[in-house]
């Protein structure tokens, strides 16, 4: 039996992006909120900038490596990310953070792109529409919605498509 394919993007969905910089910055708890994305954009830019290992000790994101490794048994995974291409620690951190947090599972099944939508696939688990997100040719669950606002309704979900 062929395994449908399933990518999971790290930050925001697997790893706890919005935790560590607001961690490193009080002021921007909760950020996804923040009314002005270019501000909030520069901002994070440059607290990875001055952390440049910050990919590296993210938090995973409350029952994501749970549920990701009983997914495993249904699903063949990849995690597909995008790197900061001005950032190249980003590029290690993720693999590094991978490594650390799915072991074996994780083992070459890191994919880096800003291109999403050019992967061949079933599902994509991502907490945004952009990189390609939006455009996925399979079905893209939008991690972090109203339909899909944590990794139960994600399991759940995923377990009535096998």
């Amino acid at each position: 039996m062929n395994k449908k394919i399933l990518y999971l993007d790290m930050d925001g969905v697997v790893a706890d992006f919005e935790k560590r910089i607001g961690e490193l910055e009080p002021s921007l708890i909760n950020f996804k909120d923040h009314p002005d994305q270019e501000v909030l954009s520069n901002k994070i830019d440059q607290i990875c900038y001055a952390n440049p290992d910050i990919f590296h000790d993210l938090p995973p994101i409350e029952g994501a490596i749970e549920a990701v490794g009983k997914l495993a048994e249904q699903y063949e995974i990849f995690f597909l990310s995008t790197a900061m291409w001005s950032l190249p620690q980003s590029f290690t951190g993720k693999r590094i953070w991978i490594e650390d947090h799915f072991g074996n599972l994780g083992r070459k099944r890191l994919i880096l792109s800003h291109r999403k939508d050019l992967l061949k696939g079933d599902f994509l688990v991502d907490d945004r529409t952009k990189n390609g997100a939006s455009e996925f040719e399979g079905e893209h669950i939008h991690f972090g919605t109203s339909k899909f606002p944590d990794w139960d309704s994600v399991y759940a979900y995923l377990c009535s498509k096998v």
